[in-house]
């Protein structure tokens, strides 16, 4: 995920945010063990105001209209399924299925997706890429096939006391 869109993402969910708890964000949610110059934030959130995407609204940051439209058309590629009110209801459920997967780099941007679906859905984090959770639905199943990723995924069915 570059920068930008994660500075547009985070600037998203937690407008009004200042320069200090936009860069601890950044530098405790960094995923790749990138240590971030906070030097860099600035340059490139400076960046994005010039280019409209954020403004300064005090000492905090804003997303513009420009900055959603950015980040809404950034997401346009990937097709959502689930809906957030739905999170702890799927948490809830009985869980079947073993889910593992190795989408190469090129497509980094569906690997990160599919995470995001897999925790929605109440899958669980059993090792890198090998997740457990619930029966997921068909059209899900079917749009990883349109997606081109069912040839890195593998499912197993698995119950709770089938795990050592």
């Amino acid at each position: 995920m570059s920068l930008t869109k994660e500075i547009l993402r985070i600037t998203a969910r937690y407008h009004p945010i200042g320069y200090s708890q936009l860069f601890e964000y950044l530098y405790n949610e960094t995923v790749y063990g990138k240590k971030l110059n906070e030097n860099s934030v600035r340059a490139i959130v400076k960046r994005m105001e010039k280019n409209g995407l954020i403004k300064k609204n005090g000492k905090k940051w804003l997303l513009t209209v420009n900055g959603g439209n950015n980040l809404e058309k950034r997401h346009l590629v990937i097709k959502k399924f689930l809906n957030p009110k739905d999170v702890m209801i799927n948490r809830q459920k009985e869980k079947k299925l073993i889910i593992i997967f190795d989408i190469p780099e090129k497509k980094k941007k569906y690997r990160e997706w599919l995470r995001t679906e897999l925790i929605g859905y109440g899958f669980s984090l059993v090792q890198k890429s090998v997740w457990f959770g619930p029966p997921l639905p068909k059209e899900f199943v079917e749009y990883l096939g349109e997606a081109g990723l069912l040839k890195y995924v593998k499912f197993f069915k698995a119950s709770e006391r089938d795990l050592i």
